[in-house]
C-alpha cells in the first residue's frame, strides 16, 4: 500500500491536465485544425412588419370602456369574442348577439382566468345594436 501513494499525486495532475485539454483539437492527439469553421455569413435580416394600430377603446366613468365591434363564436365551446379592427375582447356577462354590429359598454378585467384563451376578457354592462 505504501507503493501507491507516491502514484497519488501523479494520478492527480494527469487529471487535472486532462481537463485543461484544447476542446477543438482532433481525436487522436493530431493537433491540426477545428473540426468545423465558425460560420462568417450574418443572419438573414428581414423588413419588420408594421404594427397594427390597436382601437382604444372611449373610457367612462367608474372604468368601463365602450367598444364597437361584431361578436363572434371564439375558438372553445360557448366563448364569444367581440371583434374590434384587428383587437379581440372575450365576452363575460351580458348575452351579446352575434353577428352584427354591436356597441358594447363593460369593464376589461385582463387578469381574469377563463378556458377561452382569447381575448381580453371584459365585463359586460350595456349592450346596443348598431
Amino acid at each position: 500500500m505504501r507503493r501507491a501513494l507516491p502514484i497519488l499525486p501523479a494520478l492527480a495532475a494527469v487529471l487535472v491536465l486532462a481537463g485543461c485539454a484544447d476542446p477543438t483539437l482532433q481525436p487522436g492527439g493530431g493537433g491540426g485544425a477545428p473540426t468545423s469553421a465558425p460560420s462568417t455569413t450574418a443572419p438573414a435580416t428581414s423588413t419588420p412588419k408594421p404594427v397594427p394600430t390597436k382601437p382604444v377603446p372611449t373610457k367612462q366613468a367608474g372604468g368601463e370602456v365602450t367598444i364597437d365591434g361584431v361578436v363572434e363564436a371564439g375558438v372553445e365551446p360557448g366563448c364569444k369574442v367581440l371583434r374590434s379592427g384587428e383587437t379581440s375582447y372575450l365576452i363575460l356577462g351580458e348575452n351579446v348577439p352575434m353577428g352584427v354590429p354591436v356597441r358594447v359598454t363593460g369593464v376589461l378585467q385582463p387578469g381574469v382566468l377563463t378556458t377561452c384563451q382569447q381575448g381580453t376578457p371584459m365585463r359586460v354592462t350595456k349592450v346596443r345594436r348598431r
